[in-house]
């Protein structure tokens, strides 16, 4: 197939020119660049329909071929025309049989070309130059065989008036060769390079040069410019321009409406208080925010009255409830509920009523003194307690004891009752007694109960014994109850707490510190209490010791761990005392040495001066210590400070204790009534040497009227 540039190059004094002049080339043939580009690309879509469905009826016979592949509308390729290929080549042999081709005689060559010019009409003649400068105007697709595709780039001859032709006519230039060139578009820079050197410069007539280049008109290249579908196409691009147009004016008002409920919504619909109409359970709340809606359905409701019958007789009431109610979040939920429903009731005033639950966080001082105040509350009676069933621990074979359904008043569950009918708005309450009584909660046929006993018979028999000071103590069972559990996995965990608080519970078993002891001593038989001599438990360390016995979980007996013992005989609570001691008897005025039952010392002495408020401190003590030499430091009644040195000092409890009074002339009989001393024991000081040598710490001191 001949290509049109082949057919242009056997032209006289016509040059293919490349794509950078195609605008002079638009010129040269007096058409519009529009007007091509609309019918360009009309045919392009109308080639691609063609092949497209060429290729979904598939086979080669129907598979077009290189001249008619599908092409975007955008590249304005010279294979658009492929369905004007015939007529356009029909159309240019004509053309190129009436003209030479170009020499380098370009008078030649313009010769030539002024006779192939004959007397077509005027009209005939500008359409083909419009329909050659619409060929020309296309831009080919880069494919492998660029100047073939050329020949399909030749535009299809159209008809156009003659005054769109004239009007298109660019003026001449000194270089019209150039701007022939640039009416065909080359594919590639080579291309354009090729048409070049094959074709001679022109002469200085351009407009007859071009007028010789330009092929004849002929009806059936008019026919070929009348391409079908070009009328479907402009239908097509005016539907898509309307389907815009269209779809701008829907987003439009979506975003009006969009921007309209988001004021709506927030200044209608999200308002920080109630709209005018509002009411919750009755209460009118327009206007109000959520917290004062709060505090007025607060105010509002403590202000009824809950009136209280049984067979429609009144029998109490309580009003002023001062309660506190859990309604925030309800409040909320009314002030701000789901999108739809604040759109209903902007529109439907009927739709602002609420109703709420009024709970009440916890009964007040208030309601519980009036609670308590019912008559049929403060006065009940009952003839049987209700009792739930039991494993009993005291039992030898931990037998199940039966629940017991009793007739007495569970004021927890009346009092939740009447805090119910409040939240409801149920301020008419009917009292029945029977379903107010209190219901055993566990029942002897239970499986909790069944494996409770069969807890205890593993884990709570263990014999675990204490012993000290001449006592012992067992474990009851119930006891070992709260100091230990035990995993399924039989693993014992021991809780220390409560065996400490078990520990004090049984420490006045061994302690001996200030109980009250019946004794038989060298002054006679005496009872006496007080003092800070005896068997002292320690706690500590003895939860520590019992912590460690538990959990061993075995059968065990154990000494007591005591802080302080006494110098008697440790198998009996009683004798703590034993056969050592000090005895000092007030009303004689006498003291007594005992060791291992005899007397070693006996000496008359004075003690603390009663008539100034020092009377010796009666009681069972502990000697603290002794010292030679030391000085007794204190103050007189009358505020005066004293220092006394003394050879021997046995103290025993705080400042008071024996000490030698060389200052004194006689001891015994009343002298301690009047002049007596600032709380010690005065003693001879041979006396006191003498005690001094015996005396131990730690030994008791017994002190007695």
């Amino acid at each position: 197939m001949e290509t049109l540039r082949n057919v242009l190059k056997k032209q006289k004094g016509v040059k293919y020119l490349g794509k950078h002049d195609a605008p002079n080339r638009f010129k040269k043939f007096g058409i519009k660049k529009r007007y091509i580009d609309k019918h360009s690309k009309a045919a392009v879509r109308e080639k691609n329909a063609v092949a497209s469905d060429a290729l979904k009826k598939g086979g080669e016979e129907n598979r077009p071929d290189a001249d008619t592949r599908m092409l975007p509308v955008s590249d304005l390729t010279a294979e658009k025309a492929a369905a004007e290929t015939v007529a356009t080549e029909k159309l240019l042999a004509e053309t190129a049989d009436a003209e030479p081709v170009a020499t380098e005689e370009p008078a030649e060559g313009t010769a030539a070309a002024e006779a192939v010019v004959t007397a077509e009409p005027v009209e005939e003649t500008a359409a083909a130059e419009e329909a050659a400068a619409e060929t020309v105007a296309e831009e080919p697709v880069m494919t492998e065989e660029p100047v073939e595709e050329t020949v399909a780039a030749e535009a299809v001859v159209t008809e156009e008036p003659v005054e769109e032709t004239v009007a298109a006519e660019p003026a001449t230039t000194e270089e019209p060769a150039e701007e022939a060139a640039a009416a065909e578009p080359a594919t590639t820079e080579e291309a354009a390079e090729e048409t070049a050197a094959a074709e001679p410069a022109t002469t200085e007539e351009p407009v007859e040069e071009t007028a010789a280049a330009e092929p004849a008109m002929t009806e059936e290249a008019a026919e070929v410019s009348r391409a079908p579908g070009t009328a479907g196409l402009r239908s097509g691009r005016a539907q898509k321009r309307r389907a815009g147009r269209i779809l701008l004016v829907l987003v439009i008002i979506l975003a009006v409406l969009g921007a309209g409920g988001f004021a709506l919504n927030q200044v209608v619909l999200n308002a920080d208080t109630f709209q005018s109409g509002s009411s919750i359970n009755g209460i009118d709340v327009s206007g109000l925010t959520q917290a004062e809606a709060v505090e007025k359905l607060t105010d509002e409701w403590n202000k009824k009255t809950l009136t209280i019958t049984e067979k429609d007789k009144k029998i109490g009431a309580i009003r002023n409830f001062d309660l506190e109610y859990d309604i925030n979040q309800q409040v909320k939920e009314c002030l701000h509920p789901s999108f739809f429903r604040k759109l209903l009731r902007t529109v439907r005033p009927s739709k602002r009523s609420y109703t709420i639950a009024m709970t009440a966080k916890e009964s007040s001082r208030s309601f519980n003194r009036q609670f308590r105040g019912l008559s049929f509350v403060k006065n009940n009676k009952y003839t049987t307690k209700t009792r739930n069933a039991y494993v009993d621990l005291t039992s030898s074979d931990f037998k199940i004891v039966k629940e017991v359904y009793g007739d007495n008043l569970d004021k927890s569950k009346l009092k939740k009752a009447l805090l119910s009918a409040i939240a409801r708005n149920k301020m008419r309450f009917s009292y029945t007694a029977a379903d107010y009584y209190e219901k055993p909660t566990v029942l002897s046929d239970s499986e909790t109960l069944k494996e409770r006993q069969a807890y205890a018979e593993k884990y709570l028999t263990k014999k675990i014994t204490i012993t000290g000071a001449g006592k012992k103590y067992t474990i009851k069972p119930a006891q070992l109850d709260k100091m230990i559990s035990v995993s399924k996995s039989g693993e014992i965990t021991v809780d220390e707490k409560s065996v400490k608080t078990f520990v004090k519970s049984v420490a006045d078993r061994f302690t001996t510190v200030g109980m009250t002891r019946h004794l038989k001593l060298k002054g006679g038989k005496v009872t006496i209490s007080g003092g800070n001599y005896g068997n002292t438990l320690n706690i500590t360390k003895e939860t520590t010791r019992l912590s460690r016995v538990l959990a061993e979980g075995k059968d065990a007996t154990t000494e007591a761990v005591f802080s302080m013992t006494g110098y008697g005989s440790s198998s009996s609570v009683t004798d703590d005392i034993g056969d050592f001691y000090v005895e000092v008897s007030i009303s004689k005025q006498h003291v007594w040495c005992v060791k291992d039952g005899k007397t070693v010392v006996s000496a008359d002495v004075v003690t603390g001066n009663v008539k100034e408020g020092n009377g010796t401190p009666e009681g069972v003590f502990s000697l603290m210590y002794k010292q030679s030499p030391s000085t007794l430091e204190g103050r007189n009644n009358d505020g005066s400070s004293y220092k006394t040195p003394v050879k021997y000092w046995m103290p025993f409890y705080a400042g008071c204790g024996f000490h030698d009074a060389k200052w004194r002339d006689s001891f015994g009989g009343s002298i301690y009534l009047r002049n007596g001393s600032h709380g010690c024991v005065n003693m001879p000081p041979a006396k006191a040497a003498r005690l001094y040598s015996y005396v131990e710490a730690g030994m008791p001191v017994i002190v007695h009227p």
